[in-house]
């Protein structure tokens, strides 16, 4: 069944439519001055810049999203990337967001309620999630961080020490397999470049915001390191919203000779308390926002959390036009989570995952033109011991629930992306993925519950870009996207006993894109039109015996048509800005729920209409001040489309001020988050039970921090 991605009917239908002390206990607290700023260079995507001749041209732009080092004028996909630069520096480091505003296509919620993670959702894809991340692919440092099962967790990586971003706005599953509606890679903070630095920074703000920074690191002959540490501690507005945990990180680069390196990470985070103040209704979030759901205070709804993660990779080139990488991860979680509800409202669990992946480069000429061949597998596993016992008022019951649950992944993919003509890249690219999901029942109580599951699929797409000239790109692609129920959404079994979920079937999309970007007297530009077309979409509901706990259910087909763009302006006297703004239509085409036909309805989650703008200005004596406005629509919260979300603008204002004596830089900043004190939901919950949707966020509030760049060397 083919969908074309000019239909007439859509044109018509789319256009008509409306739419106690906090310092004694940080490990940081020997530390007087604290704050650290440290200037690279301009933010966001970098802007074209005159030669000697005058001749404006575009600055070549690398990314590694798509497994190996390419210019994004090059690619066939919306990318967008963003490097470390001063206003990375003057925001608290709290949230992934303060990185990648200004994104079309991506929509972030849930920025204040860490026990269920930052939701991300790219074009639709991720917005089913209750917690954490769905249907998106992250690594950091070239280290996955989606599970082999397709979930992920971000409460693990710190965004102070993030260095640059770059998000494929589309699907990359040729690339990447199961769970790649679109993709987020990050790479931390670069060493410096001289011999050591070190670089402490405290950020402080209202509702008991307290976050304490140290980085350092260094070069000692052919290698390298960096070393960071947090401490993050907030009250946070709402009632039973607190939040306290440490990160730490080391990461070690080793030049083995001119043509191979290794690098070694190791992670570790620590969140003793994350609380959940849960959902409230309308009227309760109209009447009095801060407050939390009973039932979550009653239960002492919240988490714990303790990881470690490490990760090898091993890079060669064992020819000038070859490389091959292999790289090796582990990680250990251990899990526990109480619900707002009696029977099996405690959750724990202990995961182990590994894995590997193999990869080689080609570089080579086919028909005597250029052309790059990359082939590789993944494999990963995950195990998870999983228990739940009954919640009596927060204080652990009997047990309910005892299994071990196991997946593995085994990918292997192929691309080529060939220079057909001078002015014509193709790219052609597929993958294989099995995924094997199997749960042994050890508590038999209510009987034998033991399964599994396989699914397999294969993932394909072909993209062009045509070269108008140097500055204009002009391309398309069409590409296959797969998607499984991620473990904890299998085995969430809404007839209440264990084992999996047997209705529940993987998500299949089919994505068409057309998009035009480059440069034009110095302004960047991006416009992109997308449809995709989704069988068996995955969303969350609620059950009235256990408010809290969202299962899932396929809905039939879905359809999203899309139009994604992007003006920024040269930098000129220290000023600069950017606007971008995304239309979504997204809706259901065959999906009915008990016998309610709920075709033509539009998908919760996602408002049809945003916009972002963004201006800034930096001084030649170290003052710094930028302002970013986002305009959010309404959208619907069910899918039934009876609740709806209201609009909301949010403004974020920052000032900040740095300066250098010698071996001592110092900075100084302030900010205003809600600048306009909108009445606002942070996050909504989709098909909430009782109609416990929405989780307002803060009102006007502001922050501030200092820091030290330190080099005594």
């Amino acid at each position: 069944m083919y969908y074309p991605l000019f239909r007439q009917y859509y044109y018509i239908h789319t256009f008509s439519k409306n739419g106690y002390h906090p310092a004694a206990h940080s490990w940081f607290s020997l530390i007087k001055i604290v704050l650290s700023f440290i200037f690279i260079q301009t933010a966001t995507p970098v802007y074209a810049q005159k030669t000697e001749s005058h001749e404006i041209l575009l600055n070549p732009i690398n990314v590694t999203a798509t497994r190996s080092e390419r210019q994004i004028k090059d690619i066939p996909y919306s990318i967008s990337q963003f490097n470390r630069s001063p206003q990375q520096h003057f925001q608290p480091g709290v949230t992934l967001d303060e990185f990648a505003r200004n994104t079309p296509g991506v929509f972030f919620q849930n920025q204040a309620n860490f026990s269920q993670d930052l939701r991300i959702a790219i074009r639709g894809f991720g917005a089913r999630s209750a917690f954490g991340v769905r249907g998106i692919q992250m690594y950091v440092d070239g280290i996955p961080q989606t599970l082999p099962d397709g979930q992920t967790q971000l409460d693990s990586i710190d965004p102070s020490l993030i260095q640059n971003m770059e998000i494929v706005r589309g699907p990359t599953a040729s690339l990447y397999g199961n769970a790649s509606g679109g993709m987020i890679g990050m790479s931390t903070r670069n060493v410096p470049q001289e011999r050591f630095v070190v670089s402490p920074r405290q950020v402080f703000g209202q509702y008991g915001l307290f976050k304490s920074e140290l980085f350092a690191g260094g070069r000692y002959g052919q290698h390298d390191y960096t070393l960071f540490g947090s401490h993050l501690q907030q009250n946070g507005w709402r009632d039973h919203s607190n939040v306290h945990n440490y990160f730490t990180q080391a990461k070690l680069n080793f030049k083995l000779n001119d043509n191979s390196d290794l690098m070694v990470l190791f992670r570790k985070f620590y969140s003793p308390e994350s609380k959940d103040p849960g959902g409230l209704t309308r009227e309760q979030a109209h009447n009095n926002p801060n407050q939390a759901s009973p039932r979550n205070k009653q239960f002492k709804a919240g988490e714990m959390v303790d990881q470690e993660q490490m990760g090898i990779r091993f890079r060669t080139r064992p020819a000038v036009h070859q490389e091959l990488s292999v790289t090796l991860h582990m990680l250990h979680r251990d899990f526990q989570n109480r619900l707002p509800f009696f029977d099996g409202g405690q959750v724990q669990f202990d995961r182990l995952v590994g894995g590997a992946a193999i990869q080689y480069r080609h570089d080579h000429r086919l028909f005597n033109r250029p052309n790059r061949m990359i082939v590789g597998v993944d494999y990963g596993i995950q195990n998870d011991n999983r228990q739940r016992f009954n919640n009596h008022d927060g204080t652990r019951g009997a047990l309910t629930l005892n299994q071990t649950e196991r997946v593995q992944n085994v990918g292997p993919f192929l691309r080529s992306e060939w220079r057909v003509h001078d002015k014509l890249d193709v790219v052609l690219g597929g993958r294989w993925d099995w995924l094997y999901f199997e749960v042994n029942d050890t508590f038999l109580a209510d009987g034998d519950q033991s399964g599994n599951k396989t699914f397999s699929q294969g993932s394909g797409t072909v993209g062009l870009v045509y070269h108008l000239n140097e500055r204009h790109q002009i391309y398309a692609n069409v590409a296959s996207i797969f998607e499984t129920p991620a473990t904890t959404e299998l085995i969430n079994n809404p007839s209440g006993r264990g084992g999996f979920n047997p209705d529940l079937k993987p998500q299949t999309s089919l994505s068409q894109e057309l998009g035009i970007r480059g440069t034009m007297s110095e302004f960047q530009y991006e416009s992109v039109l997308f449809y995709i077309y989704s069988w068996d979409e995955i969303l969350p509901f609620e059950l009235p015996g256990s408010p809290g706990r969202a299962f899932f259910r396929n809905t039939g087909e879905s359809s999203r048509l899309g139009v994604e763009t992007r003006l920024a302006t040269p930098e000129w006297k220290g000023l600069h800005g950017e606007i971008s703004y995304t239309y979504s239509d997204f809706e259901f085409e065959e999906f009915s729920i008990d016998g309610v036909n709920m075709n033509g309805n539009t998908f919760p989650g996602i408002p049809e209409h945003r916009w972002e703008g963004l201006l800034r200005y930096a001084h030649p004596l170290g003052f710094f001040s930028q302002l970013h406005v986002q305009r959010v629509g309404t959208f619907f919260v069910d899918d039934a489309n009876s609740v709806t979300n209201n609009a909301y603008t949010l403004g974020q204002l920052l000032f900040g001020w740095k300066t250098r004596f010698h071996w001592l830089e110092s900075s100084v900043f302030a900010g205003i988050n809600n600048l306009f004190d909108q009445h606002y939901n942070a996050n909504t919950r989709i098909n909430a039970a009782f109609g416990r949707y929405f989780e307002p966020g803060a009102p006007i509030n502001v922050f501030g921090g200092i820091g030290l760049r330190i080099t005594p060397f």
